[in-house]
């Protein structure tokens, strides 16, 4: 529902009963970057751990009445550079059309205020190659660059 050009949205921890809707719209950002969603079935027991409150991390989640429209998981690591626990960013998703109402932020900033009660100081993410619109987003929200995300992957 849109009020004054924002849509009017629920933010909150995920529950078991938002598997199938967040699931979804991961595999939507995933699709959206070019690549191939895992199954469902193959996320389900990570999306669990991240829900179950037992110190993995966690799902924010953004609804539009009964639909879920924004998705954001969130890793919890240690470091020695952050001096102990920080969080990263994995997935950060916003229905199409309900991009620039507000909802993302929303999401972003409910996720970021739950990683810092939750002890971590510092939250990392990575950005698409070719992905200043994303950039712009993060920097708004308080994000600054501070170098390449790289990759490796076994048996690659």
């Amino acid at each position: 529902m849109l009020q004054d050009g924002k849509i009017v949205t629920n933010v909150r921890l995920a529950s078991r009963d938002d598997r199938d809707g967040a699931l979804e719209l991961v595999g939507k950002l995933l699709t959206e970057l070019g690549g191939t969603p895992p199954s469902p079935a193959d996320m389900s027991p990570v999306y669990d751990r991240l829900i179950d409150g037992g110190g993995n991390g966690f799902i924010a989640v953004g609804e539009d009445g009964n639909d879920l429209v924004a998705v954001c998981t969130v890793s919890f690591l240690q470091a020695l550079r952050t001096r102990g626990r920080y969080a990263i960013i994995q997935e950060m998703f916003v229905e199409p059309e309900a991009r620039s109402t507000g909802v993302g932020m929303d999401v972003l900033k409910f996720a970021l205020d739950h990683a810092v009660a939750n002890g971590c100081q510092t939250v990392e993410l990575g950005t698409p190659y070719r992905g200043e619109r994303q950039i712009q987003f993060y920097r708004r929200a308080g994000f600054t660059e501070v170098g390449a995300r790289l990759r490796w992957r076994a048996g690659a």
